[in-house]
C-alpha cells in the first residue's frame, strides 16, 4: 500500500529540490559542498531498508566532509599568505640594494675607495690583538697590530702592504689572533660586504644576499646594516 506524502523519488529526495543550477567554472578535482549531498542522496536512496544508515553516522560524514573541506580553504589561506609575505620580502630586499652590510667571514672586498672593513670578536680580552691579512695565494700581504682589545672591535685596511705599497683592489683573506692564557688564540671575524643584488628564496629560504667578493649568504646572516 503507497504511503501519502513521501516522493516518488525516496525519503529524502527533498535533500536536492529547490536547488539552484550553479553551472560555475570550478576544479574538477575539487568535491564542492553541491557534489557532497548530492552522493549523500544517493546513498540514502539506494540504502537497504532493512539496515537504514544511523542518524549518527549520516551527521558524522556531514562532519568528516565538513573538516576536510576546512582544511582546504586553510591551506588556501596559507598559500595566499606566503605569496603575499614573499611579495614584501622583495620589496624590502630592494632596499638593501646597494646598501653594506656586516656577516660573519674571513673573506673580504677591497676596494681603492674605502679598504677592508670588518670586525673582530674578541671573546676573551688580549693585549696582543693582530690581523693578518692574505692575497689569493695564502702569501700573508699585511700585519696590523691591533694592541688591547676587547669584544667586537672594528678594524679598517686600507689596502696597503707591509711595504705601504698599494695593492689590487679585490678579494683578500684575514685572520685575527691574541695571547689568551700563554696560547695563540683565533677570534671569529665579519666583513663588511656591498649588496649587489636580493634574491627572494624559495621553500621558507627567505631573503638572499648577493654580496660584492663574498657572494651569496642568508639575509639571517647579516649582523648589522650601514
Amino acid at each position: 500500500m503507497a504511503v501519502s506524502g513521501i516522493d516518488s523519488d525516496g525519503a529524502y529526495a527533498f535533500l536536492n529540490k529547490g536547488a539552484k543550477d550553479t553551472s560555475k567554472e570550478k576544479d574538477a578535482g575539487a568535491l564542492a559542498m553541491e557534489d557532497f549531498m548530492s552522493l549523500m542522496t544517493s546513498q540514502l536512496k539506494n540504502q537497504d531498508p532493512l539496515k537504514p544508515m544511523e542518524s549518527g553516522d549520516f551527521l558524522g560524514q556531514i562532519a568528516a566532509f565538513g573538516t576536510v573541506s576546512g582544511i582546504g580553504d586553510l591551506q588556501s589561506s596559507f598559500d595566499s599568505f606566503s605569496k603575499a609575505m614573499q611579495s614584501d620580502q622583495a620589496i624590502q630586499g630592494s632596499a638593501l640594494v646597494g646598501r653594506s652590510v656586516l656577516v660573519p667571514s674571513s673573506i673580504g672586498n677591497m676596494t681603492a675607495e674605502n679598504g677592508m672593513k670588518g670586525q673582530i670578536n674578541v671573546a676573551e680580552p688580549v693585549t696582543d690583538l693582530k690581523l693578518q691579512i692574505y692575497n689569493e695565494n695564502g702569501v700573508a700581504v699585511r700585519t696590523m697590530q691591533m694592541g688591547a682589545a676587547d669584544g667586537y672591535t672594528n678594524f679598517t685596511w686600507d689596502g696597503l702592504d707591509d711595504n705601504g705599497e698599494a695593492l689590487t683592489p679585490g678579494v683578500y683573506q684575514f685572520k685575527a689572533t691574541g695571547t689568551v692564557n700563554d696560547a695563540n688564540t683565533a677570534f671569529a671575524t665579519a666583513t663588511v660586504a656591498k649588496v649587489d643584488s636580493v634574491l627572494v628564496g624559495s621553500g621558507g629560504q627567505g631573503l638572499v644576499l648577493n654580496l660584492g667578493g663574498i657572494g651569496s649568504v642568508p639575509f639571517s646572516e647579516a649582523q648589522e646594516i650601514t
